[in-house]
């Protein structure tokens, strides 16, 4: 029989957001983040004070790491792959012309391909930094490689409705609260590990950062927020209407 690709797709999904989130792990915590000497200081006022945190030393933000860029090409090949991975699935299930096809998954997973578009397009400007050798922040980058922990879960919710045709309660816990520590835990633990090298705790981090890294710090937890918060009311939800039935 051939292969549902809906089902492949998932099945590549989650063994990638594994070994991605692994592999991004295993940087963050033993791999070395050198200085490279080209790097300034930050701009200095006229009574020599710095208008913003000093980052020329620290790490997070100028550290460089040959395999951290090689995984960022890695999950830029991979969201182009699972865009078009999506766009085929659909293809193939209708008989359908790909701008059909196109409209179709627009309709029915918006926020997934705006999320695909977005995120690969940004990753793609990255890895034009990365060839002049300009890249910044490649260790929070690296770090938010770590969101994809939840993805198996995710798939594995997916794979126990078309087996079971119902929801599994614990399955749904455990994606919820991997959800929630692979978004919002990974930014706590950037904010704590870029405040570590200024001597300041993550919410005076937060409060010393430029006003657009604030501001886009915020809008991924606020998302992700609303997301969590969708996700756990469409889990409440079912779960409610099956004790009532």
């Amino acid at each position: 029989m051939p292969t549902d690709p809906s089902r492949f797709n998932k099945a590549v999904s989650a063994a990638h957001a594994t070994t991605s989130s692994i592999t991004a792990l295993l940087l963050l915590r033993y791999a070395s983040w050198p200085i490279l000497p080209s790097q300034r200081s930050a701009p200095q006022d006229a009574q020599g004070k710095s208008h913003h945190l000093d980052d020329s030393r620290n790490p997070t933000i100028n550290g460089h790491n040959k395999l951290a860029n090689a995984l960022t090409a890695w999950e830029t090949a991979y969201l182009l792959y699972d865009t078009y991975a999506m766009i085929h699935a659909r293809r193939k299930k209708d008989q359908s012309a790909v701008r059909a096809a196109l409209r179709v998954v627009a309709r029915d997973s918006p926020i997934t391909l705006v999320h695909h578009v977005l995120l690969s397009s940004a990753l793609l400007v990255l890895q034009a930094y990365i060839a002049a050798g300009k890249e910044k922040g490649m260790w929070v980058i690296t770090a938010f490689l770590l969101m994809n922990g939840s993805t198996p879960l995710m798939h594995a919710r997916w794979w126990n409705r078309q087996r079971t045709g119902a929801s599994n309660t614990a399955l749904d816990m455990a994606f919820l609260a991997t959800f929630a520590v692979s978004r919002f835990g990974v930014v706590y633990w950037i904010l704590t590990k870029y405040g570590q090298h200024h001597g300041l705790g993550p919410c005076q981090a937060y409060a010393m950062l430029r006003k657009r890294c604030q501001t886009g710090t915020a809008m991924l937890v606020g998302l992700n927020a609303i997301w969590w918060t969708m996700l756990a009311f469409n889990i409440a939800k079912r779960n409610i209407k099956r004790r009532i039935h």
